[in-house]
């Protein structure tokens, strides 16, 4: 009889356990956002594929729907406000705490890396341009991305030392510097690696040994849901999740 109500007892404080961890999550069925402003590749390619929504999947596959995960892509402005927001409550994937005002990891919960990252000088292969700080690009026409900005180059291009034409898209401005248009462009290292196999551009682009600036990618998360934050780095520390970033040439 002992041993019976042993075994009832431990049940119960087991169930216990399990309901109050599930109960930090968002309740069942209840639909948690991973917002992300990158809509470039690797993170976003047409007809809803890529980096982020295969991310999606492993995050679904580990919550087991409970809750339930998806993309929604956003623009910056956009996702400002929504994280501002007090009951805010989703996450926000490839991003890193410097660029949230969050460097002491503070305001908000982060997630364990989930890749490394730089932005790098691209030139064409016959011109190469040996990039060692912004002073390099000077006399030079760079292709940027429309709202971008680049430290250390944009006061350069607002005092007339670089030329900046924008474009709206990444695979533009790569073409641009095919034809010989541009001079350089800026690029995340993983967009870049991604669409110079893509484009096959390999042979024709050169990338500059020295970063702009080098950064890793984390997923920041509600400060008032560390069983979310837990369940992202479940996600991360999946042996498929380096097979992803294989696939996509993202490491």
């Amino acid at each position: 009889m002992r041993t019976t109500s042993k075994s009832i007892l431990k049940t119960a404080v087991t169930a216990l356990c399990a309901a109050t961890s599930l109960a930090a999550l968002p309740a069942l069925a209840e639909t948690v956002s991973v917002y992300t402003y990158h809509n470039h590749p690797p993170f976003v390619l047409e007809a809803g594929k890529g980096l982020s929504y295969e991310f999606v999947d492993l995050l679904n596959k580990k919550s087991k729907g409970n809750p339930n995960f998806k993309i929604e892509v956003v623009s910056r402005a956009q996702l400002d406000k929504l994280v501002a927001a007090p009951d805010f409550n989703g996450t926000v994937a490839w991003v890193a705490p410097v660029w949230f005002k969050d460097k002491d990891r503070t305001t908000y919960l982060w997630s364990n890396q989930m890749m490394d990252d730089a932005n790098v000088v691209l030139s064409n292969a016959s011109q190469k341009l040996e990039y060692k700080d912004p002073s390099s690009l000077k006399g030079k026409q760079i292709g940027g991305i429309v709202g971008h900005k680049y430290a250390g180059i944009d006061e350069l291009v607002a005092s007339g030392d670089i030329k900046r034409e924008d474009s709206d898209k990444e695979r533009t401005n790569l073409r641009k510097l095919e034809a010989g248009r541009i001079d350089a462009t800026l690029l995340p290292r993983s967009t870049a690696n991604y669409l110079l196999n893509e484009m096959d551009l390999t042979s024709k682009i050169f990338i500059a040994p020295t970063a702009h600036s080098s950064y890793s990618r984390h997923v920041l998360v509600s400060k008032k849901n560390p069983e979310l934050q837990k369940l992202v780095n479940e996600a991360i520390a999946d042996s498929g999740w380096q097979s992803m970033l294989t696939k996509y040439k993202a490491k």
